[in-house]
């Protein structure tokens, strides 16, 4: 393998060189004139020094579930962490050549070390990879997240980048959920010719924000004994996807992924908006995986409908899905490895409402609304929400449970500071009731679904710009 990956980095190599060598040649035949020092001063004067200081806080309460259980709620995530972060992007020298360059620091400032579980709580750092944390509580830190090359040719039309960076592929490939984004080593490179976009991708290591370093990927389990052995290293991951947007509004997206050795996975979107409803926006979703071993028999996948309107100072969505997941895993998630944080995909569909709502044969709805409350307070920026999510006939692999069921209800409040030194700063208060119907069989009994839960989430986010 390692005489594949040596042949895919010598050929993307030739690539990137055959690609530059037209601009450099130029640029040494013109390296006296006034141009030639214009164009270079770009990758300074056109950059931007940009960050943010951020701060969360959680308290999550679990039931105590199943036979020998008291069945009551205790706390499962108690935590309050800050973060920092600074980011450099710099304009194109020659018009041609760029870098990105950033990072971001995490401080725990409370901590409730009773729990194991706080140790893994999504904005601390808490290993290198799974199975490689410490004594129970998160470390404070630095981590880098971007340090990449990026280039552009034909006036942007083609964009590349590569080394330590952020991919996304449209339903295949992108990063996990946190403040901070996850960092891939690896490349892509990115083309927009009218309404035709396509793009590629490929790399060999990823970090979840709450690792401070890359590691390779695994088709294990994280909380097996040893997910990276030789027999479950994946020596690399990839995808492509092309997307054509019709003028009338219609977008049609499709997908392709692959991790070595493992999965192959599929992505299908129609989109389109129609002019109803003060603009009713649409869209019909497919995702699906097939692996090599028993975690999923045959194609698993998850089909979407969604619909997003608004009216007044209301918005308001509306989601259904459909999981089918047969094999060992008895779920469905649009990644190509299976760990979680070992790397994440590019689904759309997330609810904030605890749960995945995944589990094969599971059908499952979504409705929520948000509303301005400009006329209400009589100042702008403030905002609230309520939803709501249930979920039904969710079992195994196999499919030998009794269908089980699950729901959620959501409430938000919001405020995004208008103006002055802090404007763009916003507040933000999320509750969520979730309910596991059934409780007395115990956490855990379904493949993907905890027992019931409260889930409380107070977010700062305080963007600046230095430069």
């Amino acid at each position: 393998m390692e005489k594949v990956i040596f042949k895919r980095a010598s050929l993307s190599a030739a690539v990137v060189a055959a690609l530059l060598a037209p601009g450099m040649a130029s640029a040494a035949q013109d390296m006296m004139s006034p141009e030639y020092g214009k164009s270079y001063e770009a990758f300074l004067d056109e950059g931007k020094l940009t960050g943010g200081l951020f701060y969360f806080q959680r308290e999550r309460d679990r039931v105590q579930a199943g036979p020998g259980q008291d069945g009551k709620y205790h706390s499962n995530l108690s935590h309050a962490t800050t973060q920092a972060a600074l980011n450099y992007n710099s304009g194109y020298a020659w018009d041609m050549v760029g870098l990105d360059v950033g990072g971001f620091g995490a401080y725990d400032l409370a901590v409730d070390e009773s729990n194991p579980v706080n140790e893994e709580n999504e904005f601390s750092f808490w290993g290198d990879q799974w199975g490689s944390g410490g004594d129970g509580v998160p470390e404070n830190g630095f981590s880098l997240s971007t340090a990449a090359l990026k280039l552009k040719f034909m006036d942007g039309a083609v964009t590349a980048k590569g080394g330590y960076t952020q991919l996304y592929v449209p339903g295949v490939i992108g990063v996990n959920w946190s403040y901070q984004p996850g960092t891939y080593r690896g490349g892509q490179i990115e083309g927009n010719f009218g309404g035709l976009y396509l793009t590629y991708a490929i790399a060999d290591e990823y970090k979840a924000p709450w690792f401070k370093n890359t590691a390779g990927f695994s088709k294990s389990s994280p909380y097996a004994s040893d997910p990276f052995t030789d027999a479950n290293k994946i020596d690399y991951i990839h995808g492509l996807a092309a997307r054509y947007t019709v003028e009338n509004g219609t977008a049609i997206t499709g997908g392709f992924g692959q991790s070595e050795g493992y999965m192959d996975s599929y992505h299908f979107k129609l989109a389109h908006k129609f002019d109803v409803l003060g603009g009713l926006n649409t869209s019909y979703q497919f995702y699906g995986s097939d692996t090599e071993n028993e975690d999923y028999d045959g194609l698993a996948w998850q089909q979407a409908l969604t619909a997003s309107w608004a009216a007044g100072p209301y918005s308001f969505r509306l989601e259904g899905m459909y999981t089918k997941a047969e094999g060992d895993l008895g779920n469905y998630l649009p990644r190509l490895t299976r760990g979680y944080g070992n790397s994440q995909g590019a689904n759309e569909i997330w609810w904030d409402s605890r749960s995945d709502w995944n589990h094969n044969e599971e059908k499952a709805v979504f409705f929520g609304t948000t509303r301005t409350l400009d006329d209400l307070v009589g100042a702008p920026g403030w905002a609230a929400g309520v939803s709501g999510a249930y979920g039904w006939d969710a079992n195994n692999g196999d499919g030998t449970l009794e269908p089980g069921k699950e729901w959620a209800v959501n409430f938000d409040v919001m405020y995004t500071v208008q103006d002055g030194k802090l404007k763009g700063t916003l507040f933000k208060l999320h509750y969520t009731d979730y309910n596991n119907e059934q409780d007395d069989k115990g956490s855990w009994y379904y493949p993907n679904m905890f027992s019931s839960e409260h889930d409380v989430k107070f977010h700062i986010i305080m963007p600046f710009t230095i430069m």
